[in-house]
């Protein structure tokens, strides 16, 4: 099932995401952590998180935000 990110998921999205930062060699720390976690549940923030959970346990994170479409003219196209 695929969902948005829920405060209960910090655990296992730092897991995954720390996995993903060590697969391309960036260096993580904990305040880019907490920074990328408040923005994904900050409404007002473009940022957003989604997960993969299979049999209950969360096999995949996803981050994506919007971006303006200017061939329409239209800041939130999706």
């Amino acid at each position: 099932m695929i969902r948005k990110l829920e405060r209960k998921d910090k655990e296992n999205w730092i897991r995954l995401y720390c996995g993903y930062a060590k697969f391309y060699k960036v260096s993580m720390n904990n305040k880019i952590l907490n920074t990328l976690w408040s923005w994904i549940h900050d409404k007002n923030n473009v940022v957003n998180g989604i997960c993969y959970e299979l049999e209950g346990k969360i096999v995949g994170i996803a981050h994506y935000r919007t971006m303006p479409r200017p061939i329409k003219g239209n800041i939130l196209d999706f």
